[in-house]
């Protein structure tokens, strides 16, 4: 019953976190026509999943195209040193709070150890909050910056969006993956976008 996290490339796993992130999206996005499919960004990115007994139980896309240059330049980040934390998803049957703080803390360490000093987040104002107490938990900085409605485009317009930036450097290598500071309970967050 142990999850291992890992990057992968394997195609049955991949197919089925396209498949989960697909159906989390429809029922809890709201998002009925949003085709999980495979993209470009998942084939140039890397893919972190979470698996379980050999099924694919949370998953996530690194993506070292940042899409929001101007963003970028604002805040005074450097493009090279940035990545984008895009598409999460968590299977809601095993969704809890102890699964999605790991899974960040190991989505750090990977993103730190590809050589990443900062990683990018669109998501809900709730979504965002969320990710900053699992941050603050870890000991690494997570900033809201804006509310960033013209981002949303394709499937994810009309969605709310707001810009955030995990400070990598801050992480302390894999501390993030033991440290019990949040509750285990069921995590209220919903699917990422």
């Amino acid at each position: 019953m142990s999850i291992v996290f890992k990057l992968s490339r394997d195609p049955q796993l991949l197919e089925q976190y396209y498949d989960l992130r697909e159906q989390c999206f429809r029922a809890e996005l709201g998002l009925p026509d949003f085709d999980g499919s495979e993209e470009e960004q998942d084939r140039q990115g890397q893919i972190l999943l979470a698996v379980q007994n050999g099924r694919c139980i949370a998953g996530v896309r690194i993506s070292p195209n940042v899409s929001l240059q101007s963003q970028v330049h604002q805040l005074g980040l450097k493009q090279e040193a940035c990545c984008m934390w895009e598409r999460f998803v968590f299977d809601p049957a095993v969704r809890t709070v102890q699964l999605i703080r790991e899974f960040i803390a190991y989505l750090i360490e990977v993103s730190r150890e590809t050589g990443f000093h900062h990683a990018m987040v669109l998501s809900s104002l709730r979504n965002a909050r969320f990710y900053r107490l699992c941050h603050s938990a870890l000991g690494v900085g997570f900033q809201i910056h804006r509310h960033v409605p013209h981002s949303a485009q394709g499937a994810f317009a009309g969605l709310e969006h707001y810009l955030s930036v995990s400070t990598l450097q801050d992480a302390q290598p894999l501390k993030v993956a033991t440290n019990p500071q949040l509750p285990l309970r069921h995590a209220k967050v919903r699917s990422l976008r």
